[in-house]
């Protein structure tokens, strides 16, 4: 199968509209963080640089339906969500595929389930070891060649993180994993890395701090213990483990949250043993976020300079890199993630999910009641592009623009110039 050419991805989560952007910009601005203006009568709709589906994405999906073609009759399963998007999760499922874990994690087929003629496809994240010995027993070997290229989706970057931790590993550092300790891939991560030494998952500067203040005999044992003893390898010494640290994380995170992480523990190494001996007991690692989350990320960060009124952002709301793209953008100004179209109930009213307290909430007077407006609309790195095409198409409806009014503003596209200055790679 040529993964490259993607051939087997829907045409049904592409959108004419935000493919139109994305032709301007391979024309026009390639290389600036610069965000495209779609003007639209009085209203502009801002989109970033870089948005939408990554490669490993991409990459996921077309695997996943090619396995659907090319196994017609046989029984095909996830062993969880292929992505965080209800949308191309539901049209797996709706096509026939089932999943081994539900969304909570919780079990939904047994292994004495699945037949030795099964199909069983691991998704973007990765998955434990102890999924793929539970796989074994169900007479599918994840180590077989074929399985790893037709039927293992992990996203590249992903197992590069763990082919890194193991490299550390093995030269003797305890890997402290930046990450979500529920989140898929971070389980992934820590089970495929504590395979090669010990490792213990922060989830933050706060946790950080709480690791530098133990290192430095600040607090005591039984209350460091008390805070990550679930976040840690079995077998894990405090006395022992904690005195040679390197850090990776989970791609999704906000870059500059894991290198504030690796500063944190970095300082810490020094102030216990000295300057001259601090490459010893911490290894400085390249970042090891995805190169579409850097890019994401920066693209969002240069949408603050155009001085938006609002933000929409599209995604699941269980998407880790779709909630880093609000924080950046609740940093100026209201901020709000949705899934799809649908949850713009009204000018007046919308429904979204509020990623601090992790529940799906409604806001009143939410968008500009007069023009001009300006409302910049990006998607995380899971989203199809229908679903932004559709969020652009009924914030013009909610200003009385139709199709008509789209179509001339898609002829005027054009760069916005008060931003920071930046290049991305081509």
């Amino acid at each position: 199968m040529a993964f490259s050419q993607f051939d087997r991805v829907p045409n049904h989560y592409a959108g004419s509209l935000i493919q139109r952007i994305k032709d301007f910009r391979l024309e026009e601005g390639k290389r600036s963080l610069a965000p495209t203006r779609l003007p639209i009568g009085g209203l502009e709709i801002l989109i970033p640089r870089h948005f939408g589906f990554c490669f490993g994405v991409e990459r996921a999906i077309h695997m996943a339906f090619a396995a659907l073609d090319e196994h017609p009759d046989r029984h095909i399963h996830l062993i969880s969500e292929i992505i965080h998007n209800p949308l191309v999760n539901r049209d797996l499922q709706e096509r026939g595929i089932r999943f081994l874990f539900d969304e909570h994690g919780q079990r939904q087929i047994g292994e004495g389930q699945i037949g030795e003629g099964d199909v069983v496809l691991i998704p973007a994240f990765g998955t434990t070891l102890e999924i793929e010995e539970s796989l074994q027993r169900s007479g599918i070997d994840p180590g077989d060649p074929h399985f790893r290229k037709y039927y293992d989706t992990t996203c590249p970057f992903v197992s590069k993180v763990w082919d890194r931790g193991e490299q550390l590993g093995r030269e003797g550092y305890t890997i402290i994993i930046h990450g979500k300790f529920g989140h898929e891939e971070t389980q992934a991560t820590h089970s495929h890395t504590r395979q090669h030494t010990r490792t213990l998952v922060v989830r933050d500067r706060e946790e950080a701090q709480a690791l530098a203040a133990f290192i430095l005999g600040e607090v005591g044992p039984e209350e460091f213990a008390g805070r990550f003893a679930e976040k840690w390898s079995p077998g894990f010494d405090l006395r022992r483990d904690l005195k040679r640290v390197a850090v990776v994380n989970q791609t999704t995170m906000l870059a500059e949250e894991t290198q504030e992480v690796a500063s944190i523990l970095r300082e810490a190494m020094r102030r216990r043993y000295g300057e001259q001996r601090l490459e010893h007991h911490f290894a400085d690692t390249n970042d090891t976020l995805c190169y579409a989350t850097n890019w994401n990320q920066n693209a969002t960060k240069a949408l603050l300079a155009a001085k938006p009124d609002l933000a929409v952002v599209v995604g699941g709301y269980n998407s880790s890199n779709t909630s880093h793209l609000v924080e950046i953008c609740s940093q100026q100004m209201p901020s709000f993630l949705i899934e799809n179209s649908g949850e713009l109930l009204s000018p007046q009213r919308l429904a979204h999910f509020d990623i601090h307290h992790k529940e799906r909430v409604f806001s009143e007077g939410w968008l500009p009641a007069g023009l001009p407006a300006r409302i910049a609309v990006t998607s995380g790195a899971s989203c199809p592009d229908v679903l932004m095409n559709q969020v652009v198409e009924k914030l013009a409806g909610f200003y009385g623009y139709g199709q008509a009014e789209i179509s001339a503003g898609l002829e005027r596209l054009s760069l916005v110039d008060q931003v920071v200055s930046g290049k991305v790679p081509s």
